[in-house]
Order: C-alpha cells, then structure tokens, then sequence
C-alpha cells in the first residue's frame, strides 16, 4: 500500500507542477525536490514487503532506519526549495496555493516512512527486548559520548564555516550569519549533553527530536531571503544542511541506543504515578 502511495504522490507534484501558474523556474525546482522526497517514500514500502516476521524484521531494520534518516534530512532542502516559489506576478511573495499543493504530499510521504520504521522497530523490541538491553552501560554509553564529541568537533567547524561565508556575501550577511549559527551550534549544544550521558535513562531525556526540529526551523528565514542569492546564497545552504544532517544522525543514533519511542515527559509521568 505504501509503495502504491509513494506513486501516487509522485502523480499528483506532477499534476501541481503542470498546471501551476508560476512565472519562475523555482516551481520546477521545488517540484522536482518534492517528487523526489515523494518517490523515496516508496521504497520503505518496496522492503516491508520482504518482512515475513521478527527475524527478517531484526535484519532489514537497519535499511528503515537509512531511509528515515534520508526522508528526515531530504525534507528540509524542500521547504527550502518551496519558499523560493513566486506567482505569475513576479511580485516577490510566495505562491502558497502551490506550495500548500507541493507540501501535502511530502507530509504524506514523511509521516508513511517515519510511521513503518516505527512499526517495524516495534516488532524487533516485542520479539527480541530492547535494543540495548539494561542500562546500556560500558561500550553502548561510550559510543554515544563519542557522537557527542564529533558533534561538539563537526558543528564547530560548520559555524565557522557560516561565519566566513556570511562576511563575504554580497547581501543579507546578517540573515545568513544569524541563521547559519542557529542551525550550527544546535548540534554542539546537543554535542556537549550528549558527552554527559550516564545511561539509557539520561539519555532519552535528552529529547533530540526537538534539536531536530530548532535546526530546521532556523533555516526558514535563510531560505526566504538568502539562498537565491549568488554563491553564498548555495554555500550557506549547504553549510547549514550539514548541520542538519549531523543532527539526523544524533536523532536515529540515540533512539536506537534508547531501544524506545517513548518521550521524556512520558517517563516523567510514569514514574509519579509509580510513586
């Protein structure tokens, strides 16, 4: 069903990029970065197939959990892409009918790929017991205190990066400068918590989806004003994509040593209610 799906979103941007009315080739950017995302989202689909139970679900998880990973990070380049959509009019403003019709589908697609790794997460932790089993202490906690240092080392490097681009741009230095930050120091902020976790408790309390979605709502302003804008506009878009990426990574990284979907708020409800 999901692979049927896949197609059918891929059928309807055709449809919106046909028809819409748009005097700029930034529709057809947008809508092929959305036919794109739309096709991806199929392929978790493809490979559900071949699940016939727990153990062809323990080996092929690590396939769901590439493609969520990839559907998580390809997403913010398209909303990038859909806010550089113009009307007919060449007035400036964004065509939100179109990008409302591009966006719907990818919400679709996200939610389809985000809701099968889940399913199949589901069915390896009721067969096998969590993925990291007790307190995932010793070798477990140290590698996620090793993302953390290259997190805290990588984001680094990117912010610098903003900063040296933002001083040579043309235009827009300061939107560039304050939203490349934003979406940088996210990761070495998350860096440094992440250096400090003690166990599989600590750090689910961490709650890196919502660095995730900081980092990409940073980007908003940069994709409204700058990105179109000469090669620093394409630079700080792909500085600020690598600090997303980073923090894709952090995401899946620590749900999987967690062994859990659940949310720290919650844990903190059941343990009051235990008390």
């Amino acid at each position: 069903m999901q692979a049927a799906v896949g197609v059918g979103l891929v059928a309807w941007v055709v449809v919106v990029a046909v028809t819409a009315e748009v005097g700029n080739p930034s529709v057809l950017v947008a809508a092929a970065v959305s036919a794109g995302w739309c096709a991806c989202a199929r392929w978790p689909g493809v490979v559900l197939t071949r699940v016939a139970g727990a153990a062809t679900a323990a080996r092929l998880r690590a396939a769901f959990v590439v493609l969520e990973g990839a559907s998580l990070a390809v997403f913010y380049p398209f909303y990038w892409a859909v806010f550089t959509v113009a009307p007919v009019t060449g007035t400036g403003d964004v065509a939100v009918g179109v990008v409302l019709l591009l966006a719907a589908p990818v919400v679709v697609a996200l939610w389809l790929t985000t809701r099968t790794s889940q399913l199949v997460h589901n069915v390896v932790v009721e067969a096998d017991g969590p993925l990291v089993p007790g307190t995932g202490g010793g070798a477990p906690t140290q590698r996620i205190r090793v993302l953390g240092t290259v997190l805290v080392t990588a984001g680094s490097a990117l912010s610098v990066a903003v900063v040296a681009v933002a001083f040579t741009a043309a235009r827009y230095q300061e939107v560039h400068l304050i939203s490349g930050l934003a979406v940088t120091v996210t990761p070495v902020l998350l860096g440094v918590l992440l250096t400090r976790v003690r166990d599989v408790y600590s750090a689910r309390r961490r709650n890196v989806g919502s660095y995730l979605a900081v980092a990409g709502a940073c980007g908003i302003a940069a994709a409204t004003f700058g990105f179109g804008v000469g090669v620093s506009g394409v630079l700080i878009a792909a500085v600020m994509f690598g600090g997303i990426v980073l923090v894709v990574i952090a995401y899946l990284m620590v749900r999987e040593y967690t062994g859990a979907w659940d949310r720290p708020w919650q844990e903190r409800t059941r343990g009051r209610v235990s008390r």
